[in-house]
């Protein structure tokens, strides 16, 4: 499993309701959680594969912003 993290513009519970079904419809992401109590609104995300495209993508569907934060 590979982590990322990835900053993003989802500031609420009712931003998370909304790009749930995204990211849960990537059958790629195995987990995922923001953290909505850090200022740059941090996604941690487990993948099968090396994409951190597959996570912006679903945030964009979704009408928010991701940004890869690189280790």
């Amino acid at each position: 499993m590979i982590e990322k993290k990835f900053k993003t513009n989802i500031n609420c519970n009712n931003c998370l309701n909304s790009v749930t079904p995204f990211l849960n419809q990537e059958m790629d992401i195995e987990e995922w959680q923001v953290d909505l109590s850090h200022p740059d609104r941090i996604l941690s995300a487990s993948l099968e594969e090396d994409d951190a495209n597959l996570v912006i993508h679903a945030i964009e569907k979704a009408g928010f912003k991701a940004e890869l934060i690189e280790d």
